[in-house]
């Protein structure tokens, strides 16, 4: 008899972990969900035209590597193609 009233318990305690597994991700997604809805919209095809026009310039010799390199990461940081550097 004690060996039904252990898995009893432990039918108990898995459907518990279950449920707070449950609500957990339900909070993670609607906390992304608001912080998507919060940021700001990109004008991707600005940034693009931005870009191009950066590209010109260092063929142009208007401009060094670096600088190209600088502007050109943080034109992708802001489109969200690589992670913002701390």
């Amino acid at each position: 008899m004690a060996r039904g009233r252990e898995s009893f318990e432990k039918r108990a305690r898995e459907l518990k972990r279950q449920e707070r597994a449950t609500l957990k991700r339900e909070r993670r997604e609607d906390r992304s969900a608001t912080e998507a809805d919060d940021a700001p919209a990109v004008d991707e095809e600005a940034l693009m035209l931005k870009y191009g026009q950066l590209s010109e310039r260092r063929e142009a010799g208007e401009i060094d590597e670096e600088t190209f390199e600088r502007e050109r990461v943080a034109i992708f940081v802001e489109l969200g193609l690589v992670p913002a550097a701390d």
